[in-house]
């Protein structure tokens, strides 16, 4: 009895474990999991938005350093073939949001893309915790998925250049 509890209560511990964890799936499909206190360490930033009729303040490491933990190329690496990449952001609901590679990067877009683990002071908490994905200067919230529990960057297929017509 005391090793089904036993077993039973680490079972519990590691699922706990899990859920404060994040998959990246980098550009040459290796996933990578994320602690939370990897995330923490991050470079962190907030973003103020507008929620529904009021605004919060959301705070939590850069997204773009979230990318390179796992391998991504961010700022001065993303050139030629990254730049046709994309992302998906998933939720533990199954809900996922589409981004370009690009428009998550400090570099390429006004205002920081981050993972929020706080909003208003406070611990996410609710159907929202761990991590929320929060995008600056969004005008909606749509994209903004909350309990995230993977992110995958996959790079767009390649379609042939057509010829180039000189002759305009």
């Amino acid at each position: 009895m005391r090793a089904a509890l036993a077993g039973a209560a680490l079972a519990l511990w590691a699922s706990a474990a899990l859920a404060q964890s994040l998959t990246v799936v980098g550009l040459d499909g290796a996933e990578k999991t994320l602690s939370a206190e990897a995330l923490a360490a991050m470079p962190r930033a907030k973003v103020e938005t507008a929620w529904g009729d009021k605004a919060r303040v959301f705070e939590g490491p850069r997204l773009a350093y979230v990318l390179r933990a796992a391998g991504v190329p961010v700022g001065a690496r993303m050139h030629g073939d990254p730049m046709m990449s994309y992302v998906t952001v998933t939720g533990a609901d199954g809900f996922a949001a589409l981004y370009s590679l690009p428009e998550l990067d400090d570099g390429f877009h006004e205002g920081p893309a981050i993972l929020a683990d706080a909003a208003d002071g406070e611990k996410l908490s609710g159907k929202e915790a761990p991590f929320r994905l929060v995008m600056a200067g969004d005008r909606k919230s749509w994209r903004s998925v909350y309990a995230v529990a993977r992110i995958a960057v996959v790079a767009a297929p390649k379609t042939p250049a057509p010829p180039m017509d000189h002759a305009h």
